[in-house]
């Protein structure tokens, strides 16, 4: 009996130490299959030795060789452990995939990227792991590799830079929020990687383009785009994963730099999404672009979107069914961005309700509206068309500078002259109700102008839905 529960002892002990020292080292996978195998042999090979050899003896004598025999493959092939061996990699060169950015005409810098993966330990990429800070693991810093990866790219995409002379400048500044790599195996398990960066270009000191660019690749190893093979290191794996995701992730600047190189001047790129602004989530709506002309676009299911229109000054009309119609004004000539990103909110339609009209306006001290007015005052009339269930209450608000009696009463004309609007285009009078409340319910103080003008507003209630 004491030899039995001594030779169990030793196999935990064993167990134990391998599991350690596999999960320490990373080791090659044909080495951990071989040091599987001598786990599996019995202890009752001692009596094929008619117990003159201890196990631990034959265990040891396996576990060297078996040491040995993975260290031959890895020096065979020439892929060594990187812990095992302390040789550090550079970071894994996956091609881009981009064909048609052409930058022969520009005289191209890249700037080393602002580490901020720091910022974001903590952050969950998938299936609960969360992001925490690792080893440097390259040859060089994780920054430096990534900006030799840019640089490599773009050199490939100046195809004719010895006959040509650069005529502009093109500066490419980065940051990284995340860059992580977690290997857990490959056939039966999933590795992943995510990388996040910001990008930005600017040509001759003008910013043409800033935007957050991610990627989540996960893996088995079996998948065709995958780069690795089924023989590599841990290591191998992490660095392929991770480099793969990388190109994924410049891939999306290379093609968003490509269009806004190629856009006309009097041209811009509105790009971004449609979410629940109480969940999140991506919501699918129509967009309506209003200037001199009217264009339209629905959004994809997941409420992201992107369109070219005129740089010119215009109203935004997005709606959703069970959503309370969006309106805004959008002024594309307030910068140099070719490429403009924007996230709009839009406000399920629920009982109690508020939505501030923010572009219903009137002539001071008269109930004269606005031509700038009507575009929303139409998107309140196609919510309620809509939507013929729906009941609103229209409130009036001013600051407090004036007379109180005058105010209300000119809150009251104010929210009458909206309400006879809707009900002439055909809604009706019984679905809308109106209250002047002059300067009863500020937002803000009326000490200060910013204060009053958040003071004097419209807004309606959702009554019913």
């Amino acid at each position: 009996m004491a030899v039995i529960l001594g030779i169990i002892a030793v196999l935990i002990i064993q167990s134990v130490l391998f599991a350690y020292v596999d999960r320490l080292l990373k080791v090659n996978r044909i080495f951990r299959i071989w040091c599987g195998a001598v786990y599996l042999l019995p202890p009752a090979s001692s009596v094929i030795f008619a117990n003159k050899i201890p196990v631990l003896i034959i265990r040891t004598v396996a576990f060297v060789s078996a040491g040995l025999l993975g260290c031959f493959f890895s020096f065979g092939q020439n892929k060594l452990n990187a812990r095992l061996f302390y040789s550090r990699p550079k970071l894994h060169n996956s091609a881009s995939k981009i064909k048609n950015l052409n930058l022969s005409n520009y005289e191209v810098s890249i700037s080393l990227p602002e580490d901020k993966r720091s910022q974001f330990y903590g952050e969950e990429v998938y299936k609960n792991k969360k992001v925490h800070a690792l080893n440097e693991f390259f040859e060089s810093s994780t920054m430096a590799e990534i900006q030799n990866k840019i640089t490599a790219d773009l050199k490939k995409f100046r195809p004719n830079k010895k006959h040509t002379s650069p005529s502009k400048k093109l500066v490419i500044n980065s940051s990284v929020e995340i860059f992580y790599p977690q290997v857990r195996g490959f056939i039966r398990g999933q590795s992943f990687a995510k990388v996040r960066i910001e990008l930005s270009a600017t040509v001759n000191n003008s910013l043409y383009l800033i935007k957050k660019y991610e990627t989540l690749y996960i893996t088995d190893g079996t998948d065709k785009e995958f780069e690795g093979n089924l023989n590599m290191t841990m290591e191998q794996g992490e660095n392929i994963t991770v480099g793969m995701a990388l190109r994924k992730t410049l891939d999306q600047f290379y093609a968003d730099l490509n269009r806004v190189l190629t856009l006309p001047p009097d041209q811009v790129i509105l790009s971004g999404k449609v979410i629940d602004s109480k969940t999140r989530e991506g919501v699918a709506a129509s967009i309506v672009f209003q200037s001199d002309s009217a264009s339209a676009i629905t959004t994809v299911a997941d409420g992201s979107f992107a369109k070219i229109i005129p740089r010119i000054r215009q109203e935004v009309r997005i709606s959703s069914i069970n959503f309370i119609n969006y309106a805004e004004l959008f002024n594309p000539t307030t910068s140099d961005l070719k490429m403009i990103e924007a996230e709009f909110k839009l406000q399920p339609i629920e009982k109690g309700v508020s939505i501030k009209l923010k572009n219903i306006l009137f002539q001071v001290s008269t109930t004269n509206l606005l031509s700038e007015s009507y575009p929303e005052l139409d998107s309140v009339y196609i919510f309620l068309k809509t939507n013929p269930k729906v009941q609103i209450e229209l409130q009036g608000h001013t600051d407090n500078r004036g007379n109180a009696a005058r105010d209300q009463e000119l809150s009251q004309q104010r929210v009458n002259k909206i309400k006879n609007y809707l009900v002439v285009k055909g809604i009706n009078s019984k679905r809308i109700k109106g209250v002047g409340f002059g300067s009863t319910k500020p937002l803000a103080t009326n000490e200060t102008e910013e204060g009053r003008k958040l003071n004097r507003r419209v807004e309606f209630v959702i009554l019913k839905n």
